[in-house]
């Protein structure tokens, strides 16, 4: 094929010539450029993230206030739950509230010191507490510990029938021993 076939081509046909120049130009560009898809693409995900997370911030940010009255007033109520280690007798006099409450006898207590080092906010304070009563008193009295207005926690409960304690066969009136290692939640 010559230059002056090829010429005749072009201008029998001028409309395809021109599709198909635009085709091979079109195509080039594509092949040059094919490069920035992917580096467009990882930048169209990174907007669409933070785009995302900026829609979800102002959803989440329009009960903040609420939010942060309500965590205020948690943090308020979990203040008044603690205990403070410097404080023995506000401390003891939880549990003789407790005893009086529950009619056991309380044998032994003892608050024991925290542990050192550490590196917390909040510690457990331990606690040696020894009880006497009937099993129904003695279940009432740790039922109380447990739903008490204190964090505690139990390390350790065992439970012994008194000594010189009568016979009972049900086991709800005979005297019991109840030895607890407990720890209360509190501020060193």
């Amino acid at each position: 094929m010559t230059s002056s076939d090829l010429l005749a081509l072009i201008k029998k046909q001028p409309i395809g010539f021109v599709c198909g120049a635009l085709c091979v130009i079109i195509g080039a560009l594509l092949y040059w450029r094919s490069d920035k898809i992917d580096e467009n693409q990882t930048e169209f995900e990174a907007r669409s993230a933070e785009r995302t997370k900026i829609l979800a911030n102002v959803r989440n940010s329009e009960n903040l206030p609420k939010q942060v009255s309500d965590l205020q007033a948690l943090a308020k109520e979990m203040d008044s739950r603690l205990i403070r280690t410097g404080q023995l007798a506000v401390n003891l006099q939880y549990f003789y509230k407790l005893e009086a409450e529950n009619e056991v006898k309380l044998l032994e207590i003892r608050q024991g010191t925290p542990p050192k080092g550490a590196k917390s906010l909040y510690v457990g304070i331990p606690y040696t507490v020894n009880v006497q009563g009937t099993f129904k008193q003695v279940i009432a009295f740790l039922q109380h510990l447990e739903a008490g207005p204190h964090f505690c926690r139990f390390t350790v409960v065992s439970f012994n029938k008194a000594g010189g304690a009568t016979a009972d066969p049900g086991g709800l009136t005979a005297d019991m021993t109840l030895t607890l290692n407990l720890e209360l939640l509190g501020l060193p």
